[in-house]
């Protein structure tokens, strides 16, 4: 209902007037749908459509009407003509309940037909042991039930994909870090190997000038030092390839 809605203009019984226009537009349209087409296809599921949605905006209008007989702009009208008003609402929302079980009836009938076929091509037209003793709100319910069992699978599903992406990306990592570490223990093996080919010179230069046995003898330990330093290094390279 419009902004602004005044007494003085009567907008409330316009509004009911549309209310009943839409209702006897949407009967009509499930009228033409059965005798259109009585087996059912898309233009029947479409007009169904169109029929479910002109349902849901009658009730949107309907319970703005009773609001506003609740409210106090509804205070200038007497009691004996909020309740005629009521009444009129009552019935149309009645009549709008009536089309919507309609439409349900209608409904189950369709998804009766399509499972009682679908086991039909399944058992040589014979109905399945799980169908054959349900009516139709017990078929409806098995279909229910099936596609509840299907989504809670694909769910689990989805579940089981996102908690592998998270181990791979975890893995991932772990590998990123190990070469970052790998690189890094690289140049350090790099820059210690620089280191000991500068040191044996100096010690050979030494060796070569002094005749200080005992000096030679800390130098030559040094460098058997700096060797085994290496080959540690060199082993925890292989150890992490």
């Amino acid at each position: 209902m419009p902004s602004g809605f005044r007494l003085d203009t009567d907008a409330w019984l316009k509004e009911y007037e549309k209310c009943k226009d839409l209702t006897q537009e949407i009967v009509q349209l499930i009228q033409e749908r059965n005798m259109a087409h009585p087996d059912g296809g898309p233009e029947a599921s479409r007009m169904t459509a169109s029929a479910r949605r002109k349902l849901g905006s009658l009730g949107t209008s309907l319970d703005t009407l009773f609001r506003w007989l609740d409210s106090p702009d509804a205070a200038a009208l007497s009691e004996q003509e909020r309740f005629r008003r009521r009444d009129l609402l009552h019935a149309l929302k009645h009549r709008r309940e009536q089309i919507q079980q309609s439409i349900k009836r209608s409904q189950q009938n369709s998804d009766r037909e399509a499972l009682v076929a679908g086991s039909q091509q399944r058992s040589a037209a014979k109905e399945t042991e799980a169908t054959a003793e349900l009516d139709n709100r017990g078929l409806l319910q098995l279909q229910q039930q099936v596609m509840q069992q299907q989504d809670q699978e694909l769910e689990q599903m989805e579940k089981t994909v996102i908690s592998t992406k998270h181990i791979a990306l975890t893995i991932g990592e772990e590998v990123d870090l190990h070469t970052r570490l790998l690189e890094e223990l690289e140049e350090d093996v790099d820059v210690t190997h620089s280191r000991l080919r500068a040191a044996t010179k100096r010690v050979r230069h030494v060796l070569k000038h002094s005749s200080n046995w005992k000096g030679g003898l800390c130098i030559f330990s040094l460098i058997v030092v700096l060797t085994l330093v290496l080959l540690v290094a060199f082993k925890v390279i292989r150890l992490f390839h």
